[in-house]
């Protein structure tokens, strides 16, 4: 960014887009802070605004075995989809005070569908275990994968929509998916990776109709390395479980 520049309106508005460049220094720990930048002009009164840098650590491969990275989305996790017979008021996963059957779930860890393996969250209690598309982005382990699989499902309806994958070398892609509703069937291009009976309402206990989680898989550019993953801002969107391949 330059250090200082001149706009001649000629008695016009006028504007410029500058872009501002923010570097960590590395051994920054994790954290949040601020950055402020302000803008002054001669007869004019300064433009102050302030953001928030947020530096984390990338999360990390649960279960890297085979060439596949199981991603623990622990930290990502930001909404309870899941409750009891017993408590059924204690998640819900489509706003409405439906949520999955936490029994009907597997234990936290490793998984297998579909030749894949994932790294289950925790669905019992009140604990976060799924990750609400809010248009944020996650941080995943360093490495050359050629394709991403995803277990998700949505609610109000199939949404069709398109995650963002960044690499290491500063480039980007676009990768659409298409995320089932969780009581519907499997979209073109995925499969249901886990069907359940019933689901659990607020107040009542089980209740019909069946639930589904879809797994679903987008391509990674192999020559690659990956560094992130945005996710879109459509929270009808909810990420279970992701492993890279």
């Amino acid at each position: 960014m330059p250090s200082s520049f001149t706009l001649d309106s000629r008695r016009l508005p006028v504007q410029r887009t500058v872009e501002a460049e923010v570097s960590v220094p590395a051994g920054t720990k994790a954290g949040s802070y601020p950055v402020r930048v302000e803008v002054a002009g001669s007869g004019v009164e300064s433009l102050v605004r302030e953001a928030t840098v947020e530096v984390r650590e990338p999360n990390r491969c649960a279960t890297p075995a085979d060439g596949q990275c199981a991603v623990d989305l622990a930290r990502e996790a930001n909404h309870d989809g899941t409750a009891t017979v017993a408590a059924s008021g204690e998640g819900d996963f489509d706003g409405g005070g439906w949520s999955y059957d936490a029994a009907l779930l597997p234990k936290t860890g490793p998984v297998t569908w579909g030749g894949v393996t994932y790294q289950a969250p925790d669905a019992s209690g009140t604990a976060a275990n799924f990750t609400e598309a809010r248009g944020q982005s996650m941080l995943l382990p360093a490495g050359r994968h050629s394709t991403l699989r995803l277990v998700a499902a949505a609610h109000n309806g199939t949404v069709s929509t398109t995650l963002t994958v960044r690499y290491t070398d500063g480039t980007s892609a676009e990768l659409p998916v298409t995320v089932g509703d969780w009581a519907g069937s499997a979209p073109g291009g995925s499969t249901v990776a886990l069907d359940m009976d019933h689901r659990i309402r607020r107040g009542q206990g089980v209740d019909g109709p069946s639930v589904r989680l879809f797994a679903t898989s987008a391509p990674l550019d192999a020559a690659k390395t990956v560094r992130s993953l945005s996710l879109p801002d459509d929270p009808r969107v909810e990420v279970y479980a992701l492993t890279l391949v």
